[in-house]
């Protein structure tokens, strides 16, 4: 199928001001510095920006379709160039891409959750690719316009598509639903994450569980039986589940015998169905050893055979900024887990160095953890609590909230003297450089606004 004018005015319910209905469209964009000739522009309207200040560049760079939102007046354009008026473009775009969804009958994989969404996700492409062709979400475009942005990518020789769901507010996933119509459904977890706008772990579950609802009967539901709140939802849906755990033979897919932690990898037995296999996986954290088995699961669900779940998850390489290590010349190992944090993706990246540093000395950098609404000096303080008994030689801390850190692991019985809080990300690089053991083990980590891989590449400059 080819775009056409017409086409967009079915899938969005728009008005035609001006242009051909039968006007040709070979891609649709949201940013005016991607256009290509022809395009349709779809300016999208935020806090700090509104895209419809770039309609003008978007004319001159040869646009075929305009669309607007109803309020906006009249745009200037030539008369060849299409414009159609929305009430909202954002919730066009969504339209444009479910009516592009459904001209491509492929299975669509939904992967939601508080932790691990874009790890699982890659770890399942890795897998699927083995014998499929994959779309995927790029990167995190894993909300209302990064959902709708891949889904408009999808092609016909695509077989399969992985998606990344991530909300912030109620009302965001229904959405998403309704854009990319899953036909598998996998939650990670649920843990305390942008409590700001989804106020306890029951509104999350209740928000991220419509992924599930929304399924028809024939689809399948990922069920994580090592999380009691997806456990105990899992067994109110009507769709088909598959569960998995890290822990408990019941589940259909599960480990068997333990995790090994090495320095540069974990190796465990997985369980599919009946069938034992030896997992290599290239990437620290008992964490991505669970989102290697959620990936397995619904690989499984979906037929992939045994050897395909074993080399594809061989086959993955840790996500930039997520528990991605970097070897330096004296034996030091930095973990940069820096793409954002909450409480327990932070004390699973700690407890991983606890595991694994040996006799070797170990640090723990920690910026705050952001969006926990009106419990977050709590939760910051009981990470503290949790952390400061696992003895690590140093622990360092940014952030007016991360001193509650600080204040819970001395409390938990870590040493005064063992924690600094820095001024600012240059301060902490130069206390760690000030103190700097040669084979240490450092794990640097902190919310995406806190920006912590600027500790990282300090302690990297030579």
């Amino acid at each position: 199928m080819k775009w056409t004018v017409a086409r967009m005015l079915e899938a969005t319910g728009g008005r035609l001001l001006q242009g051909d209905r039968g006007r040709q469209v070979p891609g649709i964009s949201t940013d005016s510095r991607q256009l290509q000739a022809h395009d349709a522009f779809v300016p999208l309207v935020g806090e700090r920006f509104d895209g419809h200040d770039f309609i003008e560049t978007a004319v001159s760079k040869g646009v075929g379709v305009v669309f607007i939102e109803a309020n906006r007046g009249a745009v200037v354009a030539p008369p060849d160039v299409a414009v159609i008026a929305v009430n909202d473009t954002l919730q066009a775009l969504g339209y444009l891409a479910r009516y592009w969804r459904r001209q491509h009958p492929v299975p669509v994989v939904g992967i939601t959750g508080s932790n691990g969404k874009t790890s699982s996700k890659e770890m399942l492409t890795e897998i699927l690719q083995q014998n499929l062709k994959v779309l995927k979400s790029q990167g995190n475009l894993n909300n209302l316009v990064g959902v709708p942005l891949t889904l408009l990518q999808l092609q016909r020789f695509h077989q399969v598509a992985v998606v990344e769901m991530g909300i912030n507010v109620p009302g965001e996933m229904v959405r998403l639903v309704d854009i990319s119509q899953p036909d598998v459904g996998l939650i990670t977890n649920i843990q305390p994450a942008h409590l700001e706008g989804l106020k306890s772990p029951a509104d999350i579950l209740r928000e991220k569980g419509l992924l599930w609802e929304r399924l028809g009967a024939d689809g399948l539901a990922v069920i994580n039986l090592d999380d009691g709140l997806l456990r105990t939802f899992g067994q109110t849906l009507r769709c088909r589940r598959l569960t998995y755990s890290t822990t408990e033979a019941e589940a259909d897919v599960h480990i068997r015998g333990g995790v090994h932690l090495r320095e540069h990898g974990s190796v465990f037995h997985l369980v599919l169905g009946g069938q034992a296999v030896e997992v290599a996986l290239p990437v620290l954290g008992y964490h991505q050893v669970q989102n290697a088995v959620a990936a397995a699961a619904v690989a499984y669900g979906m037929d992939q055979t045994a050897s395909a779940i074993v080399q594809g998850l061989a086959q993955h390489r840790p996500v930039r900024q997520r528990m991605d290590i970097h070897c330096m010349a004296d034996g030091t190992h930095i973990l940069n887990d820096t793409y954002n944090a909450n409480p327990r993706s932070v004390l699973a990246a700690v407890e991983t160095i606890a595991a694994i540093h040996g006799d070797r000395p170990w640090v723990v950098v920690l910026g705050e953890m952001r969006e926990l609404g009106v419990s977050s000096a709590v939760l910051h303080y009981q990470l503290g609590r949790q952390i400061g008994a696992l003895g690590m030689d140093r622990l360092l801390t940014l952030g007016a909230l991360a001193e509650h850190i600080a204040q819970g692991a001395r409390e938990a019985g870590l040493p005064a003297d063992r924690c600094y809080h820095g001024v600012d990300h240059d301060d902490i690089v130069a206390r760690l450089k000030k103190e700097w053991v040669p084979g240490a083990w450092i794990v640097v980590k902190g919310s995406r606004g806190m920006t912590m891989e600027k500790v990282v590449e300090g302690i990297l400059e030579v």
